[in-house]
């Protein structure tokens, strides 16, 4: 390989950090340069764009500058003595370069968020949107995307592959479906979905059923409204029951799965069978739309049959 094809590393910026623990920093990084991937450096003036920032909360003025100065999304790590709550990773003093905290750790930890795939060379600029319509963006392309934030990549999704990759957990991925305010972000190619995947695994990241990722989409952005895929005046059914092994549900969920397993029933019918809101229904109904699940035009059943079925 080149000079030229070499990835660049990764800047991290020093805030309110010593000189001596900012030469011993550097010494370090240049023994690690061929164990980490990527590699980082030392942002050398001021002036340089950082891919994140270490502020050193063991003082004052550093607990001041993580309180009151706008990164503009850039991850921050803090440096302390002691691990600090308030941070997403905590880099130990001594500093170590291995085990729990350690500068190893964290910055791997840091290149995950931010480079969960190699930028395409015709990347689009960010746009501000809400988080569900990149995702149903991602969903939609033929071919593998990654849903970049800008504080890095949030999830990448293989829509031949029938999987999604994300470092978060279900309810991260949950809060920012929820979230209906616009955010900066982009949906971006990914260059080889093979490639990508065998990386990830390095990284302990696996692929996962992107029926999930539907589902969860379908659950949580209606806010108890239709999605626009069924009609509340029409009735619907399931035409399969949901893998409810692999899905986040409620226990409500089994009961009206069982009600339109086999019959077709309203929204607000199904709720009043089911003891809960109208909203919390249509929200079920999102889910199984999403997952192409859902029957509309179904023959309707009265209230008392819907009241046998789940008795």
């Amino acid at each position: 390989m080149s000079s030229e094809d070499k990835p660049l590393p990764l800047v991290l910026s020093l805030v309110n950090v010593g000189a001596d623990e900012e030469r011993y920093l550097r010494s370090l990084l240049a023994l690690l340069r061929t164990y980490l991937e990527p590699s980082w450096c030392i942002a050398a003036r001021l002036g340089d764009l950082p891919d994140a920032v270490l502020v050193d909360m063991d003082s004052k003025e550093g607990n001041q500058v993580w309180e009151n100065v706008n990164f503009g999304g850039t991850p921050r790590i803090a440096l302390s003595r002691d691990q600090v709550l308030a941070a997403e990773w905590t880099l130990l003093k001594p500093i170590r370069p291995g085990g729990p905290h350690s500068l190893t750790e964290v910055l791997t930890a840091v290149a995950r968020k931010l480079q969960l795939s190699a930028p395409a060379s015709s990347t689009p600029t960010y746009n501000w949107r809400p988080f569900a319509s990149m995702v149903s963006r991602a969903c939609q392309q033929p071919y593998p995307s990654d849903v970049m934030l800008a504080t890095g990549s949030a999830l990448v999704v293989d829509p031949q592959g029938q999987v999604f990759y994300s470092s978060r957990t279900t309810d991260e991925l949950t809060a920012l479906l929820r979230n209906r305010r616009r955010i900066d972000g982009k949906v971006v190619d990914v260059p080889d979905a093979r490639k990508l995947a065998v990386r990830l695994g390095r990284w302990g990241i696996r692929p996962r059923p992107l029926e999930e990722l539907l589902w969860l989409k379908g659950l949580v952005t209606g806010a108890g409204e239709s999605l626009g895929t069924w009609d509340p005046r029409e009735p619907v059914r399931l035409k399969r029951w949901p893998n409810f092994a692999s899905l986040p549900h409620r226990q409500v969920h089994l009961k009206m799965a069982a009600i339109l397993r086999d019959h077709g029933s309203l929204a607000s019918e199904l709720a009043v069978a089911c003891e809960v809101a109208t909203g919390d229904a249509a929200d079920f109904l999102n889910a199984c739309a999403e997952i192409g699940i859902l029957e509309t035009r179904a023959a309707p059943v009265s209230n008392a049959q819907l009241t046998r079925k789940i008795q």
